[in-house]
C-alpha cells in the first residue's frame, strides 16, 4: 500500500458547499483515518479546514461500531428514518 491518501467518501455539509471527506491516510508514521471539513475558496478550490479529527486504524473497528450503535438509536427514537 503506497503512503499517500486513499480517498474513501464525501458528503456535502451545509448549503455554502462545505464537505466532509473521509479519507485513509498515512500521517506521522501511522495509518489514520482520517474525517476532514473541506471549504470552498475563493478561488473555487476546495482546502481542508481544521475541523475533523483521525484516528488511528486500530481504533477504526471500535470507533465504525460507535456510529452504528448511534445510526440505530436515531432510527429507533424517530429521529432518523
Amino acid at each position: 500500500m503506497s503512503k499517500s491518501s486513499m480517498p474513501i467518501a464525501s458528503m456535502r455539509k451545509n448549503l455554502r458547499g462545505d464537505e466532509i471527506r473521509v479519507s485513509l491516510d498515512f500521517f506521522a508514521g501511522a495509518y489514520v483515518f482520517n474525517t476532514r471539513v473541506f471549504f470552498e475558496t475563493t478561488d473555487g478550490a476546495m482546502r481542508p479546514g481544521k475541523d475533523g479529527f483521525a484516528i488511528k486504524l486500530d481504533k477504526l473497528e471500535e470507533y465504525a461500531a460507535a456510529v452504528t450503535t448511534a445510526l440505530m438509536t436515531a432510527k429507533s427514537k424517530g429521529l432518523l428514518k
